[in-house]
C-alpha cells in the first residue's frame, strides 16, 4: 500500500524538525551555514525573520559584570513570538567568573549529575581531572564524561519529576542575575527554582524537544551560553513547524517566553567559536589563551557525534538517532510533579573551599565584590584549556508560581504578566 500524500497526513504527524536537524548535524559533507541567523556580526540588523525589541530599565542599571541594560540589544524571531535573544551583554572577562561556578560548584554533591547512576563519584570532580594548570581532556577523564548537573530542585530525567525531598538551595549569584534579565522583559516576580547545566563536547548534539514539566509554563526559560559556538534550532510546539537556525555564541543569553516557552528545540551541532570574540570575552584587550589560536579556528567535519542523552543510563556512548529522551510521549505527559521519597545520601568526603563558592549564598553587592576578586587572583589557564574543546549552557527555569507546592494542578497557575515593546 502507498504511503500517503504529505498533504493527507494529519499535521501532528507531520515532522519538517528532523531534515533541518539532520541537515546542521551531519559531517560527511561541507557545512552550510548560510541560512544561520548570527546577531554577533557587527553589521547584523533585523530581517524578516527577526525584529528588534526594547527592554524594560531594572531598578538598578546595571548588574555586576554585565553592560547597562541601556547598551544591550534584544531581538525576537517574527515566526517565533516570546523567543528573544541578547547578544552577549557581559563586559569582557566576567564570563570567567560564571564558567567557573560551572565547573568548580555546580557539579557538586548533593547536586546530581549524569556520572551519578555509574559511580560513586567525586564530589569535585573537576578538582579530581585537574593538574595544576593542566586538565584532563582525555576521552576517559571525568571531567569530560560529564554532560550534566542539576541545580535547584533535581529533575529525574527517566520519569521527568522533580523529587520532594531533592530540592536543593538555588545559588543566590544565579538566582540575582536570572531576575535581573526577567525583569528587562517585564517579569517581576520570576523565581528561579531548577537549572540544568550542560557540558557539550564538540562532537555533541541535542535531540529536539519541548520543556513541560514545569507547573509554571507562563515564566519564562533563561539560557546562557559559555565557551564554543553552537547552532540552535527552535521550531514550534509541534515538530510540523520548520525550525530557524541561529548562531549562540559564548555570552549570549536567550530566554523562551510567552508562545516560544513550550516550543520544540535543539542543538545540532557545536561549532568552534571565533577566536577574535573569544578572547575579548575572555581576555578583554589582552590577548592570549587557547581559545585564540588555531584549535579554536579549524573544525573536523568527520567527526563522530553523539547525542547528549538525559537518563540515568548515559554512559558517554554514542546514541542511536531514534532514542530520544525528549520522545513525543513523555513530553506530552500531563505535567503534574509527584512528591517522590528518595534514599540518596551524601557520603562524607574532604571538600576543598572553592574560590567561587561564595556565590552560593550572597548578596548582589557581595556578588560584585566576589567576581571581582576571582577575575583578579584565579588562574584562568585551565578553564581556559578546558573550554578550548568545550561549550557549557546553563538553563534555568522558575518550576511552581508564588502559592504553589509539588503536586498541584497547573490549572490554577494565572499567567505571568509581561510588558515587552516591540521597536
Amino acid at each position: 500500500m502507498a504511503a500517503p500524500e504529505k498533504e493527507d497526513c494529519p499535521i501532528s504527524e507531520l515532522d519538517n524538525f528532523k531534515g533541518v536537524y539532520k541537515k546542521y548535524k551531519r559531517r560527511d559533507r561541507p557545512l552550510d551555514v548560510s541560512d544561520v541567523i548570527d546577531f554577533s556580526t557587527s553589521h547584523f540588523c533585523p530581517d524578516q525573520r527577526v525584529e528588534k525589541i526594547s527592554l524594560n530599565e531594572p531598578m538598578i542599571p546595571q548588574f555586576p559584570g554585565m553592560k547597562p541594560v541601556s547598551e544591550w540589544n534584544a531581538y525576537q524571531l517574527k515566526n517565533c513570538e516570546g523567543f528573544i535573544v541578547i547578544p552577549n551583554p557581559f563586559i569582557p572577562k566576567y564570563q570567567r567568573y560564571w564558567i567557573q561556578r560551572c565547573l568548580l560548584d555546580f557539579p557538586v554533591k548533593p547536586n546530581r549529575t549524569n556520572l551519578d547512576a555509574h559511580m560513586e563519584r567525586p564530589s569535585q570532580v573537576w578538582h579530581q581531572c585537574v593538574d595544576g594548570s593542566r586538565p584532563d581532556l582525555g576521552k576517559d577523564s571525568l571531567l569530560m564524561k560529564l554532560r550534566w548537573a542539576t541545580l535547584g530542585f533535581q529533575y529525574e530525567w527517566n520519569t521527568k519529576e522533580y523529587f520532594a525531598d531533592r530540592i536543593q538551595a538555588f545559588p543566590d549569584d544565579l538566582k540575582h542575575i536570572c531576575s535581573y534579565i526577567a525583569s528587562t522583559l517585564g517579569y517581576s516576580s520570576y523565581s528561579s527554582e531548577a537549572g540544568i547545566v550542560n557540558y557539550y563536547r564538540m562532537e555533541s548534539t541535542l535531540m529536539g524537544h519541548t520543556d513541560v514539566s514545569e507547573l509554571d509554563k507562563a515564566a519564562p526559560l533563561i539560557s546562557f551560553s559559555f565557551g564554543q559556538s553552537c547552532i540552535f534550532l527552535i521550531g514550534g510546539p509541534t515538530k510540523a513547524t520548520e525550525p530557524i537556525p541561529l548562531f549562540l555564541n559564548s555570552g549570549d543569553i536567550c530566554l523562551m517566553t510567552g508562545h516560544a516557552r513550550l516550543s520544540y528545540h535543539a542543538v545540532p551541532r557545536i561549532l568552534p567559536g571565533q577566536p577574535k570574540h573569544l578572547s575579548h570575552c575572555f581576555y578583554g584587550d589582552e590577548l592570549g589563551g587557547e581559545n585564540c589560536g588555531e584549535e579554536s579556528k579549524t573544525c573536523d567535519n568527520n567527526e563522530v557525534s553523539t547525542e547528549i542523552n538525559y537518563s540515568e543510563g548515559d554512559s558517554g556512548t554514542d546514541v542511536a538517532e531514534d532514542i530520544d529522551p525528549y520522545s513525543d510521549t513523555r513530553s506530552h505527559k500531563p505535567p503534574m510533579i509527584n512528591v517522590i521519597k528518595s534514599d540518596e545520601s551524601v557520603s562524607e568526603e574532604t571538600i576543598i573551599v572553592t574560590p567561587t563558592v561564595q556565590g552560593n549564598k550572597c548578596t548582589v553587592e557581595e556578588l560584585e565584590v566576589l567576581m571581582n576578586d576571582v577575575i583578579e587572583n584565579t588562574d584562568w589557564t585551565p578553564f581556559d584549556k578546558y573550554l578550548s574543546k568545550s561549550r557549557v549552557n546553563v538553563n534555568v527555569r522558575q518550576v511552581l508560581k508564588a502559592g504553589l507546592s509539588l503536586g498541584m494542578s497547573p490549572e490554577t497557575i494565572p499567567q505571568c504578566q509581561r510588558n515587552c515593546a516591540k521597536k
